[in-house]
């Protein structure tokens, strides 16, 4: 009697799933990433889906590790819409991006965040992510933003922000110190400077600030009229120095008109109404403030705030 021995039906079955295991070991052990620095390619590697038509660019968790600072609270689940800033070789083989992100709901902050990306070979790989690197005033907006050289090789995202309310306007500038593996603010906390503030308390300011400098003027008001105005102007420019080997010093030139008032005179009018006579001053300011860096919290201070009346 002959024996044949026929094939195990399953050792093709347990190769198959060897296979499939080792396949599937590889993709989650793979490192996604991509051939170029270009923006959309690097946001997309960071947000999966990100710029696809339907969604638009909104990014929400846990794609984005964001929590909203306390004082804020969402009504419904945070969402925002990211837009790469800027790009940033930190070395041959590394690199930043720069992303801020707008939230969908009304009266929250925007959002600064950073990721960093290294080569190897021909191709760029997320390496590390700091998805909050600040929040900014609520109900604001990124007007402008640049980055700035430090000192040869180091680098700080500028940004002008803003807030805007009826009667008020206000932009100040955030610098935030881009470094290896994370971005430092270089102001203390809630302290940046002033770029814009401009406020008005009634419809008198606009033609009192176009009045001439210095001019004296007087204004006669009853007790049932609006109280005297209150008019600022301020308006800076700025300009960072490259240092040699830590960040250089930051100038802030301004130029302002200020309205102060006083009572000078009380009297009646023909109906009897009291009328209250007040002297406005128009004082036009002109300065300068200059800001160095201290080595010891790593944050830009002012040396000196030197204003002046204009002639």
């Amino acid at each position: 009697m002959q024996l044949t021995v026929q094939p195990s039906l399953h050792r093709p079955l347990f190769h198959f799933f060897s296979l499939l295991a080792l396949c599937l070991l590889a993709a989650c052990t793979r490192t996604e990433s991509v051939q170029t620095l270009e923006q959309r390619d690097l946001m997309r590697l960071v947000f999966k889906g990100w710029d696809v038509v339907d969604d638009k660019a909104i990014v929400k968790a846990p794609q984005l590790k964001a929590e909203l600072p306390a004082s804020a609270r969402p009504v419904a689940e945070l969402a925002l819409r990211m837009h790469a800033l800027h790009v940033q070789k930190l070395a041959e083989d590394t690199a930043v991006l720069l992303v801020k992100g707008e939230p969908l709901e009304s009266g929250l902050p925007n959002l600064i965040a950073a990721y960093w990306f290294q080569r190897r070979g021909e191709a760029w790989s997320l390496t590390n992510r700091q998805d909050v690197v600040e929040w900014l005033a609520p109900d604001g907006r990124i007007s402008k933003t640049s980055l700035v050289e430090l000192f040869p090789g180091e680098f700080a995202l500028a940004i002008e922000h803003s807030h805007v309310e009826k009667n008020e306007v206000n932009i100040w500038l955030r610098l935030l110190r881009i470094e290896a593996d994370k971005i430092s603010p270089m102001f203390d906390k809630s302290k940046d400077p002033d770029l814009v503030r401009h406020f008005e308390s009634g419809p008198e300011c606009e033609s009192l600030m176009r009045s001439g400098k210095g001019k004296h003027l007087r204004l006669h008001l009853r007790d049932s009229d609006p109280a005297p105005p209150h008019c600022h102007d301020y308006l800076a420019r700025w300009q960072l120095s490259p240092g040699t080997t830590m960040p250089g010093p930051l100038l802030l030139e301004f130029s302002g008109k200020i309205i102060s008032y006083r009572e000078v005179s009380h009297g009646t009018d023909s109906t009897g109404e009291r009328l209250t006579g007040y002297d406005l001053l128009i004082t036009p300011l002109l300065g300068k403030i200059r800001l160095v860096f201290d080595p010891a919290t790593q944050q830009y201070v002012v040396q000196n705030d030197k204003q002046h009346k204009a002639k």
